[in-house]
């Protein structure tokens, strides 16, 4: 599929396109970690529902390593991979 786009608004603040698609303004592309909620409640509408974009996102814990063995960094990680053992939980809601 070929579309052609034009238009003047453009960036690179996912939360500043993604206000900008609730109100009206165009279209956006992104992950469902931000689209997530908008789509059941009717913020935004699915425009090409044959086309998904191919997001490959992971949970990263990035830092210094003299806390790479803290115990805060333990329970952090702990939490987290407790949290999202079912999958991203927005893609589990209903």
């Amino acid at each position: 599929m070929s579309v052609r786009v034009s238009g003047s608004l453009r960036g690179n603040d996912n939360e500043a396109l993604l206000e900008a698609a609730r109100r009206g303004v165009g279209i956006f592309a992104g992950g469902d970690w931000l689209t997530g909620e908008d789509l059941p409640a009717g913020r935004l509408v699915r425009v090409l529902p044959q086309w998904q974009l191919d997001v490959a996102a992971g949970i990263y814990q990035v830092h210094p390593s003299a806390r790479l063995n803290s115990a805060a960094m333990g329970a952090f990680k702990a939490w987290i991979e407790e949290h999202f053992k079912d999958g991203p939980p927005w893609r589990n809601q209903g």
